[in-house]
């Protein structure tokens, strides 16, 4: 019996670090193919901190496509984002795992102001308005893309092939966008990072529908191992 096919769909890098990070023995039990569902690049907007005490990160993107820090605050969602700016020379800390938390956190104890966001065109939380409207003066200016992309042949004829596959899905927007695609997929194992990730997926005729206990790599790895069971079932 052929390996159980494990799709990745987030961009290439990411992708790529998450396969690494997995343990040898779940790795060696699986077929790994990355089809990014996104694909980043640069909006070419015309980003000037100056006059900014802080930023606020939300992804690693948007640290690849600021200036370097020079010992500039900045309030990071996760530990993963937070370590690329301190790379870049942010003097970063971790605000929350995700925009909620972070925006209760900065609510709750303001720092000096103003502070502008550095995201991606697609963000979710609508994190600047209503840091703003708690007090914290903060802009927002979009230095990256998110495109969508087609899932690649190679994922097509896996999912076509009725052979059991497990899809990681990591966004809300990447959900929604793979349900575009979902028939005759009863053989597909899908794990969302989120609630809120598995809320577009849950009418889409998968086999299993499995939601990380957190949103983070560590509990998709934990789900992942899940997922084999259920892919491999008879």
């Amino acid at each position: 019996m052929s390996l159980p096919v494990l799709i990745m769909t987030r961009p290439a890098p990411d992708s790529e670090r998450f396969i690494d990070g997995m343990k040898p023995e779940v790795r060696a039990k699986l077929s790994a193919l990355i089809s990014p569902l996104l694909e980043i690049a640069p909006t070419g907007a015309d980003l000037d901190i100056a006059r900014y005490r802080g930023v606020i990160f939300t992804s690693a993107n948007g640290v690849a496509y600021s200036p370097p820090g020079t010992g500039r605050i900045a309030y990071c969602v996760g530990e993963r984002t937070a370590h690329a700016a301190r790379e870049n020379g942010w003097n970063a800390s971790v605000s929350g795992q995700n925009a909620e938390e972070l925006i209760k956190e900065l609510a709750n104890t303001p720092p000096l102001g103003p502070l502008i966001h550095i995201s991606g065109v697609h963000q979710r939380g609508d994190i600047a308005a209503r840091l703003s409207g708690a007090g914290v003066q903060t802009d927002a200016i979009a230095v990256y893309d998110q495109q969508l992309l087609p899932l690649s042949p190679a994922a097509q004829q896996a999912i076509s092939a009725k052979a059991p596959c497990i899809v990681t899905i990591f966004s809300p927007r990447t959900a929604t966008h793979f349900a575009t695609f979902c028939t005759n997929v009863e053989n597909l194992v899908i794990i969302a990072l989120s609630d809120a990730v598995a809320k577009p997926l849950a009418s889409c005729g998968a086999r299993k529908l499995i939601v990380a206990d957190a949103p983070n790599s560590a509990s998709m790895y934990d789900a992942l191992e899940t997922a084999l069971d259920w892919a491999t079932l008879s």
